[in-house]
């Protein structure tokens, strides 16, 4: 893949794990994942300075040490981030969120989740893999990951979409919101990822709003992690 310098720098993210949520739901597993590359990483020490992001980053769910050695196995794996640039990918289920970033080197997208114990898996997205996506066209990017809440199992998604902008997925009715993490340009296109949490009990064809330009335009995308099947 061609990546410009100003694309890579400007670009970030990917990667993934089992997590959970800073102050109750958590992680129990995952759906489809379309990576094939991981990483499992735990930090040397307990404790650690800041972050080139900021002191926010252990507040918002991923602590400093861990940030640092998942980096630190970037860089050993050619990954390093475009601009030593990473984002915190969050979710509106509380959950806790991804550390994404863009490589360098490779123009892949990678994501890292904090999980349980003090450690992380980071997954990445093969650049050349992403420029075959279709234009326009949104889909499931990575993993999925199922979480606990009060009210009830959810799946945290990533969406990847390629030429167009999404705006909300709607299923029976129902809208879920999508919140955009970050934009990069692969393939000569610009490819936004974005995060969405469903209720377990929904799986099939959701209704993916989404704009292109001007116009507003309705497609069709399957989030069924879980196997479900038709709910939608």
């Amino acid at each position: 893949m061609n990546l410009s310098a100003a694309a890579r720098a400007t670009a970030l993210l990917a990667a993934l794990a089992a997590g959970a949520a800073a102050c109750g739901p958590a992680d129990s597993g995952s759906g489809a994942t379309a990576s094939r590359s991981g990483t499992v990483v735990a930090p040397a020490s307990p404790s650690g300075a800041g972050s080139a992001d900021g002191a926010g980053d252990s507040a918002a769910g991923f602590p400093d040490t861990l940030k640092r050695t998942v980096l630190e196995q970037a860089a050993r794996d050619g990954r390093s981030p475009a601009g030593d640039r990473t984002v915190l990918a969050a979710f509106d289920s509380g959950a806790r969120p991804y550390l994404v970033w863009q490589s360098e080197n490779t123009g892949d997208i990678c994501v890292a989740l904090n999980g349980d114990g003090g450690s992380a898996v980071t997954q990445c997205s093969n650049a050349t893999e992403l420029a075959t996506r279709a234009v326009p066209g949104v889909g499931l990017f990575l993993s999925a990951r199922r979480a606990e809440l009060r009210g009830g199992p959810v799946w945290n998604v990533l969406l990847l979409s390629s030429g167009e902008t999404v705006e909300r997925i709607s299923c029976r009715q129902q809208d879920f919101a999508v919140r955009k993490v970050f934009t990069t340009e692969i393939g000569g296109v610009e490819r936004t990822v974005w995060t969405a949490t469903v209720p377990d009990g929904l799986g099939g064809d959701y209704r993916a709003s989404v704009r292109r330009g001007d116009g507003p335009v309705v497609e069709t995308v399957r989030i069924d992690p879980g196997d479900r099947g038709g709910e939608c």
